[in-house]
């Protein structure tokens, strides 16, 4: 097990979220792991039954909680990467830009 400082990258994606464990010194991948969303994406309803509006689309904000309670810790994991060795944390969101009425 390597004691190098290393930093973790979370992308929570459309349907998972996904970790992954690289080295400062050189940039090496040492490690990855995903979770699937298990809401995926909500686009007729809310859990609740609640109807959406047509082209509506929403995720549930405890899969984002859940990445970092799995993903993150099984790619530390799987890197042999302790927490006091992480000097840096970067997340990436899908954001999809604003959709802009015919005309505008």
């Amino acid at each position: 097990m390597s004691e190098e400082p290393c930093v973790v990258g979370v992308d929570f994606g459309t349907l998972s979220g996904r970790a992954v464990v690289v080295r400062v010194r050189d940039g090496a991948e040492l490690a990855s792991a995903e979770h699937v969303y298990p809401h995926a994406v909500l686009d007729r309803h809310l859990p609740d039954g609640t109807r959406l509006p047509p082209d509506w689309a929403l995720q549930v904000p405890s899969d984002y909680i859940d990445v970092l309670r799995s993903a993150v810790p099984e790619a530390m994991a799987r890197a042999g990467v302790r927490p006091e060795q992480v000097i840096g944390i970067g997340t990436d969101f899908t954001a999809p830009r604003g959709i802009q009425e015919a005309g505008s």
